[in-house]
């Protein structure tokens, strides 16, 4: 079987990227590896991922910072930038996700440590999802695209008067009937919104039995590490008090953007 490649971008391609890469490589799943790269990147590595590599079991590999380039886009299946995919060679926006974390510079070891750990739990939610992809779970085919405007069209007309709506009613929209290409609908159309300053919608897609979104709702990277769950537990409907009132709290932001004069 042919290995897939999962490329990580950050600017200098010394710590984010670096650790990332390592970090990915020491529990890769059959068929995939990690490579990094950056945008303009620095003479060396920051000296510190050394240690924090070690603190948790793995080797550096000795390298370079290097540039991020049009065929390392193109090689690879899959690419995680760190804010900067609007400086990246292009195709890397089709193929990957943004994760927002914090550089090296300026923090103290103890900031450099809390980092690291937040890249291994994002890595860990990586592979447990790169997992269901190969495992076919993700082979349904997608919607089509004017039905993913017509995804977009409901729920804006549902969010400007304060209204959720459920899954069902989404995917009978679409004309499907099975979960996974919803995911992917509702995923291309938040990306669209999150790409003009938008809130999207998620929060207001839920579950007809509770109320509350599910399918991977808190499965969300841009989450903090106390809400975010593992994929195993994207669809639990049972949610604890602090992720009941992150979904009021991201309903009601949704609902007052939509609602104003914004939308």
């Amino acid at each position: 079987m042919a290995t897939k490649t999962i490329l990580f971008v950050c600017v200098e391609n010394t710590f984010r990227s670096v650790l990332s890469e390592e970090l990915f490589n020491s529990k890769a799943p059959p068929g995939w590896r990690a490579e990094s790269a950056g945008v303009s990147p620095s003479t060396s590595v920051n000296p510190h991922v050394r240690q924090l590599l070690s603190e948790t079991g793995i080797t550096l590999t000795e390298r370079t910072p290097r540039v991020v380039t049009p065929a390392l886009v193109a090689d690879a299946s899959r690419v995680v930038t760190f804010g900067c995919l609007d400086r990246c060679p292009i195709g890397a926006g089709d193929k990957g996700e943004d994760w927002a974390l914090p550089g090296a510079t300026g923090k103290t070891f103890e900031e450099l440590r809390g980092i690291r750990d937040e890249l291994s739990n994002r890595v860990d939610d990586l592979i447990s999802r790169l997992r269901l992809q190969d495992q076919g779970v993700t082979g349904a085919p997608k919607a089509r695209d004017p039905a993913v405007e017509d995804l977009r069209r409901e729920l804006l007309r549902k969010a400007r008067v304060r209204e959720t709506l459920t899954y069902g009613e989404l995917m009978r929209i679409l004309g499907i009937s099975r979960g996974h290409p919803l995911f992917e609908a509702i995923s291309a159309v938040d990306r669209e919104e999150y790409s003009r300053g938008a809130p999207g919608f998620a929060a207001i897609i839920v579950r007809k039995d509770t109320g509350f979104p599910g399918g991977g709702f808190f499965c969300d990277d841009s989450l903090p590490s106390s809400l975010r769950r593992p994929i195993s537990r994207a669809s639990d409907p049972k949610l604890s008090a602090a992720e009941m009132n992150h979904v009021k709290e991201e309903q009601k932001k949704i609902w007052d953007y939509y609602s104003g004069a914004q939308a």
